[in-house]
Formats: structure tokens, sequence, C-alpha cells
């Protein structure tokens, strides 16, 4: 069995919208990896790999990087999974059930969300990660909500409200510097 080797994961669900090429890496994912690197090393852990899904709701479970990790924990090349918070690894309850609570325990493998102080090695953490993981669903569940609620038409004013406070916003800068 592997010790201490890890698989870290990250995720975005919506891509920053400042990329200077559709193919670069988010800001956020990024720092994600930054930040889970520097974790790893500072644990003196080994990293197997490093995988990423850029642009895909945490629901989702066919996110080709979620579905890399999950291989890893099966085939036994990972010990530890490193995510930034559980909501990066998934929103969907029933998957945290199914991998954190139910496969990553038979397959040896440790879950870790560092923001969120998520670590399966943890005991008495368990009904905290499930609530978390409730809440993220809900998360998910009202934000759907709240966009199909709201008339296309008003979005398309909203939007153009918002576009015209940027120009607005960068003609005052501009006059001021």
């Amino acid at each position: 069995m592997l010790t201490n080797i890890a698989d870290i994961y990250v995720r975005l669900s919506d891509e920053d919208r400042n990329k200077k090429y559709v193919t670069d890496e988010s800001e956020s994912i990024q720092n994600q990896k930054t930040m889970l690197i520097n974790y790893c090393v500072e644990k003196g852990w080994q990293i197997n790999g490093i995988y990423s899904d850029d642009d895909y709701s945490g629901a989702d479970s066919s996110r080709p990087g979620w579905n890399r990790v999950l291989k890893d924990c099966e085939g036994g090349k990972c010990s530890i999974v490193v995510c930034k918070t559980q909501s990066r690894f998934s929103r969907d309850m029933e998957m945290i059930e199914k991998y954190i609570h139910g496969k990553f325990i038979e397959w040896g493998v440790r879950f870790i969300g560092v923001v969120d102080n998520v670590d399966t090695n943890i005991k008495g953490n368990k009904k905290a990660r499930q609530i978390n993981g409730l809440i993220n669903e809900w998360y998910l569940d009202d934000l759907s909500d709240n966009v199909k609620a709201t008339p296309s038409e008003n979005r398309a004013t909203l939007s153009a409200r918002l576009l015209l406070t940027v120009i607005w916003l960068t003609q005052t800068i501009k006059t001021v510097l």
C-alpha cells in the first residue's frame, strides 16, 4: 500500500473571462495548484499527479480530470486526494457519499479539503463533511433555480447595465489618471 502519495485535483466551474487564450488555465486554477503543491511539499508528500477541470460543474460526473483521479485511486497509484475545498471535488452529495465516504475508504485513500479542514483521517469529521456536502449541493440547486427564474430579457438588461457600468468606470479612471 502506498503512503503519502497525493493526487491534486483542482476545478473551477466558470472560467475566468480575462484569459488571454481559451486554452490558458484560469487564474483560479493556477492559484489552486500553487496552494496545493505547497501544502503537499510542506507535508513531505510525493505528488503522483495534478489534475484539473476548468469550466466544469461540481455536479458533473464526466469531468476528465476528476475521472483520472478516481482511476488513480482505484488503481492504487495514490493514497491521498488533496483539493482546495470539498466543493472542488464535488457539489453532489451522492458523489460525496459514494467516493469520500465509500470507495476511498475501500481503496485506502485519504481525502483532504485544505481550506475547509476536511480530512477523512480525523475521527468525528464525517458529520461536518456531510453537512458541508449538503450546503454545497443546496448552493448549486439555488443557483440553478435563480438562473431559471430570471427571464432572458432581464439577464440581457443586467448584462447591458453591467457593461455600461464597466465602460463608465473605465472612462472615469482614465479621466482621473
